[in-house]
């Protein structure tokens, strides 16, 4: 993860999901950008990301 500390704060997967983040709509991955996105979209935007590609198959 690569957000700064007031962004996580806001995140709703913050810090009880932060391990999970993908499976929590409304995040605010991208600056913000995925807290409107589709599902859809939420879900290509993880597949890219380095925290998901690292973690991800873990769970």
């Amino acid at each position: 993860m690569k957000c700064d500390f007031d962004t996580m704060r806001k995140c709703p997967a913050y810090p009880q999901k932060g391990l999970d983040c993908w499976k929590v709509t409304g995040t605010r991955c991208d600056k913000g950008i995925m807290a409107m996105a589709t599902q859809e979209r939420k879900i290509l935007h993880c597949r890219n990301c380095g925290f998901y590609k690292t973690y991800a198959h873990r769970f």
